[in-house]
């Protein structure tokens, strides 16, 4: 979860950067929403589906009493730099700000990261991978979120504006806070509740 909140703190962060550097498919359940209560097979999570290519997903942030859309898209394997590696693309959407796009890209065998670009203002931004606070996103389950761990509750979410209804598992991640993850989703996460206000949401 960390890795996601790391890349939209950095994309919002980003909007205000100027320095800039030379140059360096099919969609997937989106949208947002409110939670059905209950319900929901304990069986029906197995963990986070392996994505393939042209999979998306777009979320909604709420911070500061503002909301943004961030879509984030697996966008296969290609060679750079000469190592195979898997690609990632995060296009944030900020009111009265534009878009933020995030490209990165992780080495296929370790998932330590290679190389990632931003693009703001039609400016290029080139990242320093060495000082990179987070991760690529999850392409396999993490420990945090395995199905076998004891203690998780199951329920249900519809994603608003369309009868699609996904099953959920719901992870305590603090007393304060709770993650709820879906094997139907790329990328695993559904919702994210702190403190009792959701502030991530399909």
């Amino acid at each position: 979860m960390k890795n996601v909140l790391g890349i939209v703190i950095v994309l919002l962060l980003a909007i205000t950067l100027l320095p800039a550097c030379g140059a360096g498919g099919e969609g997937g359940p989106g949208g947002g929403g409110v939670p059905s209560d209950g319900g929901g097979a304990p069986g029906a999570y197995t963990g986070f589906m392996s994505p393939a290519e042209g999979q998306w997903v777009d979320y909604i942030i709420a911070s500061e009493g503002e909301k943004y859309h961030q879509k984030m898209e697996y966008i296969g394997q290609d060679t750079v730099d000469g190592k195979t590696c898997v690609g990632f693309e995060m296009t944030m959407t900020v009111p009265q700000e534009g878009e933020a796009i995030m490209q990165m890209w992780a080495d296929a065998g370790n998932h330590q990261l290679v190389k990632y670009v931003m693009k703001v203002k039609d400016q290029v931004i080139c990242m320093n991978t060495g000082q990179s606070p987070y991760e690529p996103p999850e392409t396999e389950t993490p420990g945090d979120y395995d199905p076998s761990l004891p203690d998780i509750s199951h329920g249900t979410y519809t994603v608003p504006g369309s009868v699609e209804m996904l099953d959920v598992a719901i992870f305590q991640s603090s007393p304060e806070s709770e993650v709820w993850v879906s094997s139907q989703v790329p990328f695993g996460i559904v919702k994210v509740v702190d403190s009792g206000t959701t502030v991530m949401y399909l």
